[in-house]
């Protein structure tokens, strides 16, 4: 558990030269910023002069999601408070601070339910969790190095064994200032084998570590886009489908992006605080 929570070493995380990778989609220019404990932002676009396409983030309010090329766009938002008690849990099921440790700040509790550690394949352990989330207690399988500690897999399934979330990090470095691993590749997959599947990966070449991100009113303020309304989750109608059904994607993504399955892990190694890859 000591080796996995190193991560709380980490206040501020900025990625650098990051990019977004979708299966049938053109790959997108990205940054990624995290302020712990509630605090991401996610934006991407085509190019570094171009528009942003997607904004996702999260303040100690609330959380929004915007996606520029969509049918029907708009801001969409939720306050944390309500997430869990509104028809807005139908529409992101998953706890939203799950975001930050999807990209490798993993946190395990030591208040809460663990079981294990069990043996696992490739010389790595099992950890699963008991989690509270806006659909109800799901349980985290969590597989480990078991030499460097490194977190490799997450998954978030429910009682009924439908799987919400499934993460593979690789390309991890050591930053011995901070006694924390850091993974530079992250696929995700979103509502594996539902109609709603979606699955995309994040490749990030270097980070910037406790540095000042900038204008925190400008990062950790909702955009306002001009011509696109905001629209308030919490106050939306259940959908009618019995799957969760995120209601900005139009499109859907394939489960599986080429190399998906390829294992690239690298050995720790340190520069700067500043990776350059």
């Amino acid at each position: 558990m000591s080796a996995v929570n190193t991560t709380q070493m980490v206040k501020q995380l900025q990625s650098q030269g990051a990019k977004i990778s979708v299966a049938g989609a053109p790959t997108l220019k990205a940054q990624f910023i995290v302020e712990q404990p509630k605090k991401f932002r996610l934006t991407a676009g085509l190019f570094d002069f171009t528009a942003t396409e997607v904004d996702f983030g999260s303040n100690e309010q609330l959380a929004w999601l915007w996606v520029k090329q969509q049918a029907d766009p708009a801001v969409i938002f939720v306050r944390h408070d309500q997430l869990a008690t509104t028809a807005a849990r139908h529409y992101f099921p998953i706890d939203l601070n799950w975001i930050t440790e999807a990209m490798g700040l993993v946190y395990l509790d030591p208040a809460g339910f663990h079981e294990g550690p069990f043996e696992h394949q490739n010389g790595s352990y099992e950890v699963r969790t008991r989690l509270q989330t806006p659909s109800g207690e799901v349980t985290r399988r969590m597989i480990i190095d078991n030499r460097f500690g490194w977190v490799l897999e997450q998954h978030l399934t429910q009682a009924n064994g439908q799987i919400l979330a499934s993460v593979k990090a690789s390309e991890h470095s050591f930053y011995p200032r901070y006694g924390v691993s850091l993974p530079h590749r992250v696929q995700i997959q979103l509502f594996p084998g539902s109609e709603y599947q979606m699955a995309f990966q994040i490749d990030v070449p270097r980070y910037q570590i406790n540095n000042n991100v900038g204008d925190a009113n400008q990062i950790w303020t909702m955009p306002k886009y001009d011509g696109y309304p905001q629209i308030d989750l919490s106050k939306m109608n259940p959908p009618q489908a019995t799957q969760y059904a995120p209601p900005t994607i139009q499109q859907r993504i394939p489960a599986s992006i080429p190399g998906a399955n390829q294992s690239r892990i690298a050995s720790p190694r340190y520069s700067s605080d500043l990776l350059i890859r």
